[in-house]
């Protein structure tokens, strides 16, 4: 009696262990099938935004619950074309960027959301912000559902804007002109007006954009990254750098913000719940540096998701699937605490939304209207080009013409690669 009673305990006790440890590490109990997989990168801070969210849902008791899975976004982009090719584990419903969108499409690799839209009349472009709608956009046929528009913009330190640059924001604009002002007066404190940041690809292009230039010819497939509108972007931030505006070599740009040791910072909405960790911080956001305040251009990435082409997503799937993302439609104000801006414009109305600074990214429609997305088939192989290369310009070490012209040859390489 004492043996059973001893294994009996030592089953319960198993079984226990299992199910803390199953639970603790997110991996559900539920057999393969009979879940939503959902893939995603979110593997930062706002991982647990879209956690809340789907656990939300799943509370709701669907058919299907959905399954988050986090990877890094270079894995699930390397993924994707091996697991659509093969027909065998695709996920149900995964998040990509939009840079991205246009050449899956391309690829063959997606299915339209339209079935989705049929289920959801209320997944429409009214109730999402109208630009990064269009990127999900193909031939009249809509591809993808935008989560958010990830814009990058400039974080600025009211205490030392008020110290070294009283009134500079006055029209919601820092110019390049006022930058170069405001530089000698910091640097004389010891404090760094615009240290190089993470999203220096994203100043460029804004400033870029700001002169009429283009990452791709008309075709929207022949790269010309070293048009001359770039070239002069580049040309512009390394004076700034050259100046003594920017920081050294292996700092944390972010660090530097939130320590109080540099006015402005360029980075994205998303770095609200970083940045807000800083204690006596009086920051708050605008518009990327210009040239001039009539041209104002605010990049933006955007999460968005996506039907890869599979046939084991049944028609129950399906609309499991279109509940969820009709649920996030409808409570997107948890996607707003992680900084972004929302796509769906349910939360616009909500005193909490309007008090966080990336609202000031949709606080009118001339703003709003800054906003640019990269939705190019080959955007992505663009961006990975110039990123590649594009810092040694910002050390001094490489013209912005030579480093264009090598980003340019990668990008054709790796274009012709494609074809």
């Amino acid at each position: 009696m004492k043996k059973v009673f001893k294994k009996s305990l030592i089953l319960n006790l198993a079984l226990t262990l299992l199910f803390v440890l199953t639970v603790g590490s997110g991996v559900s109990l539920v057999k393969a099938g009979e879940t939503i997989s959902f893939w995603n990168f979110f593997t930062g801070p706002d991982g647990n935004n879209m956690k809340n969210l789907v656990e939300a849902f799943n509370k709701t008791n669907p058919k299907y619950p959905i399954q988050n899975i986090t990877m890094a976004s270079g894995d699930l982009y390397q993924k994707i074309p091996t697991v659509v090719n093969s027909g065998t584990g695709v996920p149900d419903l995964c998040i990509v960027d939009v840079a991205r969108i246009p050449m899956f499409y391309a690829q063959g690799l997606l299915e339209p959301v339209e079935p989705i839209l049929e289920m959801y009349p209320e997944i429409n472009k009214d109730n999402y912000r109208d630009a990064v709608w269009r990127t999900g956009t193909f031939d009249g046929i809509q591809y993808s559902v935008p989560l958010d528009m990830g814009v990058t913009g400039l974080v600025y330190n009211k205490d030392l804007v008020d110290k070294y640059a009283p009134g500079v924001l006055d029209d919601n604009v820092v110019t390049i002109d006022e930058i170069m002002e405001i530089i000698p007066k910091a640097k004389k404190d010891g404090i760094i007006t615009l240290p190089v940041s993470f999203f220096t690809y994203e100043m460029a292009l804004s400033l870029m954009t700001q002169k009429g230039g283009s990452l791709f010819a008309e075709d929207g497939v022949t790269p010309t990254l070293n048009n001359p509108e770039l070239i002069e972007a580049y040309e512009t931030l390394a004076k700034i750098q050259e100046a003594g505006g920017g920081s050294m070599q292996g700092d944390d740009n972010l660090n530097l913000f939130i320590n109080g040791m540099s006015i402005f910072v360029h980075t994205g909405v998303w770095d609200y719940n970083a940045i807000n960790q800083a204690k006596n911080l009086n920051w708050g956001m605008t518009n990327t540096i210009a040239y001039s305040p009539d041209k104002v251009v605010n990049y933006a990435n955007s999460n968005q998701f996506i039907l890869l082409k599979s046939n084991e997503r049944s028609e129950e799937k399906l609309k499991v699937i279109a509940d969820f993302l009709n649920f996030v439609r409808e409570n997107t104000l948890e996607w707003a605490r992680s900084g972004q801006v929302p796509a769906s414009r349910s939360a616009d109305n909500e005193t909490e939304f309007k008090e966080r600074p990336a609202y000031f990214y949709v606080s009118s429609p001339e703003i709003e209207n800054t906003i640019v997305f990269r939705s190019f088939k080959y955007g992505g192989i663009a961006d990975d080009a110039v990123w590649s290369n594009h810092m040694d310009t910002i050390w001094g070490e490489k013209s912005a013409k030579d480093m264009l012209d090598l980003s340019q040859k990668q990008a054709e390489d790796y274009i012709n690669q494609q074809k």
